[in-house]
């Protein structure tokens, strides 16, 4: 028999512990960079949600306003100079309430990265009733926005938000705004109770300051402006453009200086940047 015919077939082999240990290192290595390639790449897209929900928002209050000769929508319904009618704050209805039948849609006012969904309020109750869908007060079902309404008591400077049981700021147009391409009017927040409104009451050292211990940083009282998109937070300006900024953008020192603190000036409808 012709024995040169068989092949004799190289024993098998497997890999050393060396090998094995280089392999998963390999492994972990591109893990750790392709990952954080990956998360990044999903939060651009929600920050693009986001800034795609603020111009269909903004496009929403331009309507209002062309209905109501030019006056922007309060952030909230309900005071009135006669007890009789009045309804405390948050009010019979919040700005998304009265700007929801512009847009006709209730997912744009749920930022992706925001902790609850929007919920309007239905005509016959108000915004501190319980949802008895979901047994939380319709206060809290705010979605992911918040209007400008800071410096609301404040002598010298003013938000774009009118505020009617202030005095002086009772009504507001566009026509009011000297600069209306660097006034922000809706912003990211942190959902919670009340917090459609970014508001505090007077300016100097009543301001709040950015919080850089949090991740991510936070500023404001009532809804808390968060850098919620890789560091940073989707803004509309009361000229209807949408710009992504951090919040050292939004706490740029304005020329209006009280109790020897300037103001935030991009916060405030008055010409006050530098």
């Amino acid at each position: 028999m012709d024995t040169s015919s068989y092949r004799h077939s190289a024993p098998l082999r497997g890999f050393t512990l060396t090998e094995l240990v280089v392999a998963v290192a390999i492994v972990a290595l591109l893990s750790g960079m392709l990952f954080p390639m990956f998360a990044q790449s999903r939060e651009k897209a929600r920050s693009s949600t986001c800034e795609s929900n603020l111009r269909q928002i903004g496009l929403g209050l331009i309507g209002y306003s062309q209905d109501y000769d030019g006056q922007l929508p309060p952030a909230w319904i309900g005071w009135s100079a006669n007890p009789a009618v009045s309804v405390p704050f948050p009010g019979t209805a919040r700005w998304m309430d009265v700007e929801q039948p512009y847009v006709k849609n209730t997912e744009i006012f749920t930022c992706p990265d925001s902790q609850t969904k929007y919920t309007p309020v239905p005509p016959d109750r108000i915004v501190s009733e319980t949802n008895p869908a979901t047994g939380q007060p319709y206060a809290a079902e705010n979605g992911g926005y918040s209007m400008n309404v800071t410096y609301y008591s404040d002598p010298h400077v003013h938000p774009p938000t009118p505020v009617f049981d202030q005095p002086g700021n009772g009504r507001r147009s566009l026509s009011n705004i000297a600069d209306p391409a660097g006034t922000a009017y809706i912003f990211d927040f942190h959902n919670g109770q009340a917090s459609f409104q970014c508001a505090w009451s007077a300016g100097g050292q009543t301001q709040p300051r950015i919080d850089n211990n949090a991740h991510p940083r936070t500023l404001g009282g009532g809804g808390w402006l968060v850098e919620l998109h890789n560091g940073r937070l989707n803004t509309e300006f009361c000229d209807g453009h949408v710009k992504s900024v951090d919040l050292d953008f939004l706490t740029q020192p304005g020329k209006i200086v009280e109790d020897g603190v300037p103001d935030y000036c991009h916060f405030t409808i008055e010409n006050d940047c530098p």
